[in-house]
Formats: C-alpha cells, sequence, structure tokens
C-alpha cells in the first residue's frame, strides 16, 4: 500500500464577500451570499460553487438578479441545469463593463461598479476579476497560474502614462493561495510536464498494441489543457465520463479531443479516483497491459521539481508527474512583488495552516514595503547631481561616452 504524508486540503475557503464592495458574492452563493445583488462564477470547480443549484438560480429569477461568468462557464452550467439563461450573463475577456445593481441600502437606489475579466490560466473559462468602484481597485484571482514572464502582457492590469505602462496598484488582492508554501517552492511547467506525459505515453502504448493509458486526474474538472495536449500529440481521442463528455462538447476546443466511446481509444481519464485497478469500460483489457498517469502536486510537497516525473515505488505501473494549474510558491511572490497590493487576502486556508499563511503573506509584504521605501528614495535620488557633476554638460552628464566602462 502507497505510504503519503497527510495532506491538507487545499480548497478555496473564500466565503464570497469583497468587502470594498458590500453587495456582491464571488464564487460563493450561500448563506450571507444571498443577501447580495450581484453575483460571480469565476470557473466551473466545485470548491467554487457552493451554493450553485437549482434553489439559487430560482432566488435570481424571483429577485431579478444576474450571475457573471465566461462564456465557457456559463456553457457548463447549461450543460447541468435546464432554463438559466435568463439569469446568467456571460462576459467578455478583457473588456470593462459597467455593471448596474439595486443597493442593498435602505434606499435600495441604483449602483454601479465596473468589472473586468482577465484569463486566469486555471481551466477552460477561468478567469479573474478586476472591479473598481469609486477610489477602490480590487482584483479577485480566483484560482490562477501565469508565467511571470507574462505579466506584462496583462493589458488590462495596466495602466498607461506618456509613453510607458505601469502595473495597476491595487487596494486589496483576493488570492490564490493553494501552494503559498515554501514546499512548494518550484513547479516545472505545464508545458513541461505535458512533454513528460507524452514521451512515458507514447512509449508505453508503442510497446504493445493491447496496452492502454489511464489518466488518474485528482478531480473531474481541471485537466483539460492536459487532455487537449495530450490527443494532439498522439492523434487519438481521450474517453472521458459521460456527464464530462456532455460538458466538454459544448466548446469546441474541447470536443474534438475527447470521446464518450471506450473502444475508440487507448486513453482513458474515466476511472473513479480510488478504484486503481478497475478499468470497468474495457473488460477486454488486462491490468498488467494499464499504464496509470497521475498528473499531481500535492505529492511532491519538499520534493525536487526539477525531476518532472518519476515511476511510483508503492504501485506498479505508475508514473508520478509534476502537474499544477495553479501557481507555485515562487510564482506567488512574483505576482506580489509585481503588483505591489496595499492588502492580500488569502483565498484558500486549511484548516490548521491559517497560522503559516498569513505569517507568509505578512514576509512577503514586509519585502514588498521595504522594495517600495527604496524606490521612493531612489527616486529623490535621481533629481539630485552629485556636486562634482554638476558643472558637465546635460548631455554629457546623462549620456556618458560609449568607451566609458563604467556606463
Amino acid at each position: 500500500m502507497e505510504i503519503l504524508d497527510i495532506l491538507y486540503i487545499r480548497m478555496s475557503t473564500f466565503l464570497g464577500l469583497i468587502k470594498e464592495i458590500p453587495d456582491i458574492s464571488v464564487d460563493r452563493f450561500d448563506g450571507e451570499n444571498l443577501n447580495s445583488s450581484v453575483y460571480f462564477l469565476s470557473h466551473c470547480h466545485c470548491d467554487h460553487m457552493q451554493g450553485l443549484n437549482y434553489k439559487f438560480f430560482e432566488h435570481l429569477k424571483q429577485y431579478n438578479k444576474y450571475l457573471y461568468c465566461t462564456r465557457i462557464s456559463k456553457a457548463f452550467l447549461e450543460a447541468k441545469y435546464c432554463n438559466i439563461e435568463t439569469c446568467v450573463k456571460d462576459i467578455t475577456l478583457d473588456e470593462k463593463i459597467l455593471i448596474e445593481y439595486r443597493s442593498k441600502n435602505c434606499d435600495r437606489r441604483i449602483d454601479t461598479f465596473f468589472v473586468t475579466c482577465i484569463s486566469a490560466g486555471h481551466c477552460p473559462g477561468s478567469v479573474m476579476f478586476l472591479f473598481e468602484k469609486m477610489d477602490k481597485l480590487v482584483l479577485y484571482t480566483g484560482d490562477f497560474r501565469i508565467n511571470p514572464k507574462d505579466y506584462k502582457k496583462i493589458a488590462s492590469l495596466h495602466y498607461r502614462r506618456d509613453f510607458n505602462v505601469f502595473p495597476k496598484r491595487f487596494n486589496k488582492i483576493y488570492l490564490d493561495t493553494t501552494f503559498l508554501d515554501p514546499d512548494f517552492t518550484f513547479f516545472p511547467t505545464r508545458e513541461e510536464s505535458i512533454k513528460k506525459i507524452c514521451e512515458i505515453v507514447n512509449e508505453w502504448l508503442e510497446k504493445s498494441p493491447r496496452n492502454v493509458v489511464v489518466l488518474e486526474c485528482s478531480a473531474l474538472y481541471g485537466s483539460e489543457f492536459l487532455y487537449m495536449e495530450l490527443s494532439r500529440f498522439l492523434n487519438i481521442p481521450i474517453h472521458v465520463k459521460d456527464r464530462v463528455y456532455n460538458s466538454y462538447c459544448r466548446i469546441p476546443d474541447l470536443k474534438c479531443h475527447i470521446t464518450n466511446e471506450p473502444l475508440v481509444t487507448r486513453l482513458h481519464a474515466c476511472i473513479n479516483k480510488l478504484d486503481h485497478s478497475i478499468l470497468e469500460c474495457r473488460t477486454d483489457v488486462l491490468e498488467k497491459d494499464i499504464l496509470i498517469i497521475v498528473p499531481s502536486a500535492q505529492r511532491w510537497k519538499g520534493k525536487d521539481t526539477s525531476i518532472v516525473g518519476e515511476w511510483n515505488y508503492y504501485r506498479e505501473r505508475t508514473f508520478n508527474v509534476c502537474y499544477s494549474a495553479h501557481a507555485s510558491f515562487d510564482e506567488l511572490k512574483k505576482f506580489i512583488y509585481y503588483f505591489k497590493p496595499e492588502e492580500i487576502y488569502p483565498c484558500v486556508c486549511p484548516k490548521g495552516l491559517e497560522h503559516k499563511i498569513f505569517h507568509l503573506l505578512d514576509e512577503i509584504k514586509n519585502k514588498v514595503k521595504e522594495e517600495k521605501d527604496m524606490d521612493e528614495n531612489h527616486k529623490y535620488m535621481l533629481q539630485v547631481l552629485k556636486p562634482e557633476a554638476i558643472n558637465k554638460p546635460w548631455i554629457k552628464y546623462y549620456y556618458p561616452d560609449d568607451n566609458n566602462d563604467n556606463s
């Protein structure tokens, strides 16, 4: 039997309310959130959909309220719930839109704020929400993973002044802190992880025409990018559960890479996670002919992630791959250092890790404050010429000779 460390359940613990805009709820649809006037869904994973059911949609219709999400998330919802199109509105990426709603205050006046959806890089349809109201600028990341090299490419998170582009300064970031933990400092890129998976899978399938591969993913949804790239590489579809297939079929980019016909493929993502040895859809396949691929980040706690994948010591024909759709600890620090928010609210605080997470955030924020102070000092120093340089010509001072080794 495989021996594992006790793993904390790293799922959203965010209660839904945005303090800076009291009338809205994000990714939580029960309890006190039912008093909100406007709702937002960042993506369709279960820990971000608590309270999202037929009763909630009836509540929206009864009180003339709306849920906002992306077109893809709306397609997922419509695959699961009937007759909700009138109370779910899809919004376009990177388009700043005005939301009007009736305030909860006694006067019930019409109030407004702006929202912009920004791709979160987590799964199909996943977005961050940028909220703007009066003098408040708030970013809710949802679940996200964005390469730090790409921050500057996100126009919606920057502003222009003269001919320069600067990152926006947020009053608060509601942050995906799933892996805010030094034990998960670095992750390989998803491209690196998928490349390793493709190598192992291709090698296994070429050994024998009887061989098949099972992808043992940690959740029902969330591995879509992996499915698409693996399917492209091998030029065969991936068999998924019927209910997953019915949702994926609504997304053209995914539809051609999945199937609900188990006999037409040798790639399967259809088993229950706990049924390690059972491939019910293919009774013609022997257990010895099944290779199991386990894409996961949790299993790599404290390990050297420069080794992207390794064979499982405790389970035969099982290959573990470090694969994450959430930002690593190092990526989270770089995100905070880049945008330098005034406040950070951790949206993933597993029970027992609260103190550790807030302590780490305090350390990061203190470093950000030190950098801000240094920047201010540097700006001031730039305005003061050294005494020995005062008599130098202006051009000579700011643009030294190219031959000067110290330039």
